[in-house]
Parts: C-alpha cells; sequence; structure tokens
C-alpha cells in the first residue's frame, strides 16, 4: 500500500512539473509575443511587412528603370564625396 501512495505522489509530482513548465512556456510566449518596439510597433507587424516589402524592393532594382536609379544615386554619391 505504501509503494502505491508513493508511486501515485510521484505521479501527481511529475503532473504538476509538467504543467508549472507549459505555464512558464506560455508566459514567456505571451511576453514574446507582446514585445514592442520604442515606437510601439510589435515585431511581429514588423516582420511581416517586411517579408510583403521585400520582394517589391528586389523587383524594383532588377528592372532597368531601378538599375538606373541606382547608378544615378552611386554616381551622385560618388560626386559628392569628392567635393
Amino acid at each position: 500500500m505504501t509503494e502505491y501512495i508513493i508511486r501515485q505522489q510521484r505521479a501527481t509530482l511529475q503532473k504538476g512539473a509538467a504543467t508549472e513548465d507549459r505555464q512558464e512556456k506560455k508566459t514567456a510566449q505571451a511576453a514574446a509575443s507582446a514585445k514592442h518596439r520604442e515606437d510601439g510597433v510589435p515585431e511581429q507587424e514588423l516582420e511581416r511587412f517586411a517579408r510583403f516589402l521585400l520582394p517589391k524592393i528586389q523587383a524594383f532594382y532588377q528592372s532597368e528603370e531601378g538599375q538606373r536609379l541606382f547608378e544615378e544615386w552611386k554616381n551622385r554619391r560618388n560626386a559628392e564625396e569628392k567635393t
């Protein structure tokens, strides 16, 4: 009978520890998702916006117009550095 009680207590402690671990994990996840930058924008929203914007930026700079404008910008920058 004593061994039975000890096994039950051990199982209860293990369940409690597992529950505690899950609660800590949830709390950490909630804190991470609630993180805001100084400007108040959640990191998750910034990442979503970046994933939306990056392909458009890449497409622009791969286009003829984007390459031409980039070359013009580099030339202006080099001219300003020389003066």
